[in-house]
This record gives C-alpha cells, structure tokens and sequence, in this order.
C-alpha cells in the first residue's frame, strides 16, 4: 500500500518518516525551524543603543526616534528568524539594521559637529570677553569712573566664572550666553571711559588750553619769574622760570580729577588760571606744605551760574573754595576733593619756588 504526504510517496516498508533526519529535512522544507540572526546584526544594535545613550541628554527627541526605530528593526529581525520560507523576505533583516545604524551614525556625527561648533564659538566669545575684562579693569582705575561702571564690571567678572563652570559641563550654547551678557555690561564701562575722554580730543578745549599755557609761559619770559603748569591728563606738574622748564613732578588729582569742576563735593580738580594766594606750613595745613590758589575766579563763577540756570548744577549747591597744591601725595592713584598733591619731597622744591601771586594754570592737557 502507498501512502502519499505532501507529493511524496511512501511504502510502508520504507519506515523514513520516523528517522530523525528525514523528518528535519520535511520542517525546514516547510519553514517551521528558526533562522539564525544575521551577524551584522548585532555590531549594529551594540552602535545604535551607544547612540541612544549619547544621545539621551542632549537630543532627547533624536534618543527616542532610534529607541522607536530600534524596537521596529528588533520585530523585524524577530519575524524573519521565525517566518515560514514562504513569508520570509531575505536580506529584510540586514536592511533595517543598515538603515538604523546609518541613521545612527549620521545623527551622532550631526551632534558632536553642533557640539564643536557650540565650543569653538564658546571660546571665541570667551576670549573676547577675557580680554574685554581686562581692559575693563584698567579703565575702571581711571578717575571719574563711578559705581556704575564698577557695578557692570563686577556683574561681567561674576558671568565670566559661571561660564566657565558651565563650559567645564560641555553646556556651550549657555555659556556662550553669559560670556555674551559679560561684554555686553563690559561695554557700559568703555562707554564711560570714553565719555570721559573724550573732551580732551575736543578740538576747542585742546585750542583754549593751549592759549592758556602760552599765556602763562609768556607772561614767564616778559617778567621773568616762576609759574606753574597742571596737565591733568598726564598729571604732571611743570614749573618754569623765565619760560624754561626748571621741573617736572607727578601729581595727583581729585578722585573725578579729569571732570572739569562744577561744584563744591564733586571731587574734580578745576581748569583755569589762578595765582597762589597762600602759602601754608606747619599746623595751617594738614598736607605737609600747600598752596592756597584764589578757585574760583570770574570765570569759574560765570560757567558756575550758568550750569545752575540750565538745571545741570543743583540749586543747594556751593560753587565750592580751598583748591590747593599740597604734599602728602605718592599714593599713586586720585584721590583729593579736588586738589592737586604731590610727593613731601616735590612739594618741598615747589614752595621754594612759588610766591604769593605766583600764576597757576591748570589745563585738561596741552602738547609743547
């Protein structure tokens, strides 16, 4: 008797169903058994789950896209393992992966880039920024520069600190952020500096104290005595006899000694020509040795009330007096109500020289 199974015929003697091989042979020809997973398969699970976790922090949303394709690729891989020879689609399985770990691959390289581009604008806004402070600094040693400035300068300083924290962190895109808010208050004290300086480019202020200085060393030439000339940009005090330069010594100003002195408690040293109106010595001065000069004089009185009637000098105010070139100065920085000091030892030499009615001009600054 023949028995017939799937198109094969068997006798009854054969007895070839019940050998093992045989009957394997019939389950892979139907597609029962399970296909290993192809061996690219696992070298690109191990990249795409690096990615993931690359990823996860900084770019959560690409992190979950490759989870989602990463769950879908495993299906796949599971299906095909398992399918019947007649569902089974060969080289799906490898496909997918490929596409995931392109995918992966191009999405990690696309992040570091951002990542080195985020640090080299990082460190370009932070050097300008470092260097901005320091520059900064030297400005804010100037006189007249106020809390203002020193305000910004401290907020510019602390932003700087947090943004290297943050870049230590690899959080560049912040960081760049504050190291862009410190030169942006950085810049509220080169404003100011520049204001400040910014009157002794003025071409009429340069031409009036020039007038000034030659006035004064004319007036030493035809009469043949002593004089004495404050640069007040490059704090120098100059005497001259006869015109010729007998000395030259460093001073010291009013803490807003390059302001030009409207009132009294503003703290600028005055521009103008006075005359030494006193001497004073021992216990009539607490500065060692000084000379009272006769501030204000009619024309620091004339811009005094004008200022006041354009609203730019409060009404309580006093025009202010007892302007003096005085010792204990050599502390290397402004620092008077207004006077102009100098070394005891320069001092010394300056009160020989200088009389009762011995000119004082005091100027912005003026070239030879």
């Amino acid at each position: 008797m023949l028995t017939e199974v799937v198109g094969f015929s068997f006798g009854p003697a054969a007895g070839l169903c019940r050998r093992p091989l045989f009957l394997a042979l019939v389950v892979l020809a139907l597609g029962c058994g399970s296909r290993p997973a192809p061996p690219a398969v696992e070298p690109a699970r191990t990249a795409v789950k690096k990615a993931i976790s690359e990823l996860r922090a900084s770019q959560p949303q690409s992190a979950r896209m490759l989870e989602r394709l990463l769950a879908d690729a495993e299906s796949i891989t599971a299906f095909e393992r398992e399918a019947p020879f007649w569902d089974h689609t060969p080289g799906r399985t490898e496909a997918a992966w490929l596409r995931l770990a392109k995918l992966a691959s191009v999405t990690v390289r696309e992040k570091r880039e951002r990542q080195l581009a985020a640090r080299q604008q990082f460190e370009q806004v932070f050097a300008k920024a470092t260097n901005e402070l320091s520059r900064a600094q030297q400005e804010l040693s100037e006189t007249g520069m106020g809390r203002r400035e020193a305000a910004a300068f401290q907020r510019a300083k602390g932003a700087l600190g947090r943004a290297q924290a943050l870049a230590r962190l690899g959080q560049w895109g912040e960081a760049s952020d504050l190291a862009r808010a410190a030169i942006s208050d950085l810049a509220i004290v080169h404003r100011e500096f520049g204001a400040l300086h910014a009157r002794f480019s003025d071409p009429n202020l340069r031409r009036q104290w020039r007038d000034w200085v030659e006035q004064t060393l004319r007036e030493s030439r035809e009469q043949g005595i002593v004089v004495i000339i404050v640069d007040k940009l490059k704090r120098r005090l100059s005497v001259y006899r006869d015109g010729t330069l007998l000395a030259s010594f460093p001073a010291e100003l009013g803490a807003n000694g390059l302001r030009p002195k409207q009132h009294a408690g503003d703290r600028a040293t005055p521009e103008g020509r006075y005359k030494v109106v006193q001497k004073k010595q021992g216990a009539a001065t607490k500065y060692y040795k000084a000379l009272l000069i006769n501030y204000p004089n009619d024309q620091d009185r004339a811009r005094f009330l004008q200022a006041r009637s354009q609203g730019k000098i409060p009404w309580r105010a006093g025009i202010g007096s007892l302007i003096e070139i005085h010792g204990d100065g050599g502390e290397g920085r402004d620092w008077t109500d207004g006077c102009v000091a100098l070394r005891n030892a320069d001092m010394d030499k300056v009160f020989a020289w200088a009389q009762v009615g011995t000119p004082v001009t005091i100027v912005g600054t003026y070239e030879h």
